[in-house]
């Protein structure tokens, strides 16, 4: 039996159109954002939400999924769902894989968002990404930290045709998950391949000041081209990583 005490159907005024799983959705991320749910922890199994909330299995699903594709939760099969840190589980990672040796233990990662904006696309970015004159790119800057250390500052460009409604994304998103998750799950568009150029590059300016390092440090530069069904572009990076502690790990 459903218990109505903290029913969200009848907490409704009058004209609020607002759907009962958002609410709910909004109400544990509220409970994550506050604290009051940590990082790690196991939220109540969905059967437990619809009794507690007096909604359906169904509502309670959407709203969860959502918070999944949003990086605030995530599931572990036959475990249950669990509260996002920042930190990236290490099953995600695809391209930023730190060792000190083979079979040595990975190092943590933790996202941070600089920046998303939209801007005009260089004629050398066009021909990266196939885009037309008149297109313009989203430019998504991060940097990560590796055992709570900046490590990693890296630039992404994204046609907007592509990825209409990415800067809508709350900013949670892109520390939360990683890019090339949060492309599948919001836009359905798989990574098939990569490419890469890597050279090395002595570090100077704001992107020094962000890795902490004094300027001509060099770094590892590494230019990435990710593709899609048919080799169709979506996604021209520029990496800049420090290896003077740990290695980059590649599996082919």
């Amino acid at each position: 039996m459903r218990a109505r005490n903290n029913a969200l159907s009848s907490n409704r005024s009058a004209g609020d159109h607002t759907p009962i799983y958002f609410k709910l959705q909004m109400k544990i991320r509220t409970q994550i954002e506050s604290g009051k749910l940590e990082p790690g922890e196991a939220i109540l199994p969905e059967k437990k939400l619809a009794e507690i909330h007096g909604v359906s299995l169904g509502t309670v699903r959407t709203a969860i999924l959502n918070l999944v594709s949003e990086g605030y939760l995530y599931r572990e099969q036959g475990k249950g769902t669990f509260v996002s840190g920042n930190k990236i589980r290490r099953e995600n990672l695809k391209y930023y894989r730190y060792l000190s040796d083979f079979g040595g233990e990975e190092v943590e990662l933790a996202i941070h968002l600089l920046s998303l904006q939209t801007i005009p696309c260089s004629e050398y970015i066009r021909q990266h990404l196939n885009s037309k004159p008149e297109e313009n790119i989203y430019e998504l800057k991060r940097y990560f930290t590796v055992n709570k250390k900046p490590g990693i500052y890296c630039v992404s460009y994204l046609p907007c045709e592509l990825f209409k409604g990415l800067d809508e994304f709350p900013s949670s998103r892109f520390e939360r998950v990683t890019l090339y998750n949060a492309i599948e799950e919001s836009y359905g568009i798989p990574t098939i391949f990569n490419r890469e150029l890597i050279s090395v590059e002595q570090l100077e300016g704001d992107v020094a000041k962000i890795l902490r390092v004094s300027p001509g440090t060099p770094a590892l530069r590494m230019e990435m081209m990710s593709y899609t069904y048919k080799e169709k572009p979506y996604e021209y990076r520029i990496s800049l990583c420090l290896t003077d502690t740990k290695k980059i790990y590649r599996e082919f």
